[in-house]
């Protein structure tokens, strides 16, 4: 059996979450035997049956954890995240995963978690912190909000911006890939999503 299963919604974040947990120092963690798998229907799919498609998996993994986006789950109109997160626990739970299992939502999106690793942002795109700023300002002031709520409200659009319209580039699970290896683990720990998901690393798989 390997160690652990980790279930996404999408290939973007499949490619950043492999490089995150290829850095198994920085996470204080041992080396972790692991895999990874995409749901067919994304994030609604994970909520529907994410929890029914790591039960098949029992007998492969000792541990698994599910994550998606709130936005676009069908839930984020009606469900906070815990609640969501509690429901699909409960599952697992049911399903033989209690204590070996966990759900991380990134919300809004996934790319709340990219803006908390600024320096790796800058690194791929290749650019200077004071033009990225101006960029972002420039933005914050178009939509009427602050960087901080633009950051953590519409954190995928923002990225969307820079990539598309500043940057005029297409993007692809290359991009979160790149991201992921140059990523700060301290950065990323800004993030309680994110430090929810350190700490059950590390209860699991602890330095030998």
């Amino acid at each position: 059996m390997k160690d652990l299963l980790l279930y996404a919604a999408d290939a973007d974040a499949e490619a950043f979450l492999r490089e995150i947990l290829r850095k198994h120092q920085a996470l204080g963690v041992r080396p972790i035997d692991f895999d990874i798998a995409r749901h067919p229907q994304k994030d609604a799919g994970m909520v529907q049956s994410g929890a029914e498609l790591t039960r098949m998996k029992k007998r492969e993994y000792h541990k698994a954890f599910l994550f998606w986006d709130h936005h676009g789950s069908g839930r984020d109109h009606r469900q906070t995240p815990e609640q969501t997160r509690a429901e699909i626990q409960e599952k697992l739970d049911s399903f033989t995963w209690k204590r070996n299992s966990a759900v991380i939502i990134f919300v809004p999106e996934l790319e709340e978690w990219l803006w908390r690793c600024e320096s790796a942002l800058l690194s791929h795109w290749r650019i200077a912190e004071d033009q990225l700023q101006a960029w972002l300002n420039e933005r914050a002031e178009k939509l009427d909000m602050t960087l901080e709520a633009l950051k953590s409200q519409q954190p995928k659009e923002l990225f969307e911006y820079v990539m598309r319209e500043r940057l005029r580039r297409t993007i692809s699970p290359r991009d979160f890939a790149e991201i992921g290896k140059q990523a700060g683990i301290t950065g990323l720990s800004e993030c309680g999503s994110f430090r929810l998901f350190v700490d059950v690393l590390r209860e699991w798989f602890p330095m030998r």
